[in-house]
């Protein structure tokens, strides 16, 4: 058996770019969803809303398991 050493280090060095640059893409998404989502940001204001939403709806209706089936009731 054979091993292509020029093709082991081309696939590494692939693989390699692929992960940096993914973590990278991630790095400065997750930094642009920071910036709109900082206190006091419109987006931020309107999640905390649904947030609250859900909750209150938590506290008024709990979760009822439906014995019939599986699975919960909306």
């Amino acid at each position: 058996m054979t091993i292509d050493i020029e093709e082991v280090l081309e696939s590494a060095f692939e693989q390699a770019f692929l992960r940096a640059l993914d973590q990278t893409v991630q790095a400065q998404a997750e930094a642009l969803f920071k910036k709109f989502l900082a206190p006091g940001s419109p987006l931020a204001q309107k999640l905390e809303e649904k947030i609250e939403q859900g909750f209150q709806h938590f506290l008024e209706k709990g979760i009822r398991w439906d014995k019939k089936r599986p699975g919960f009731k909306k």
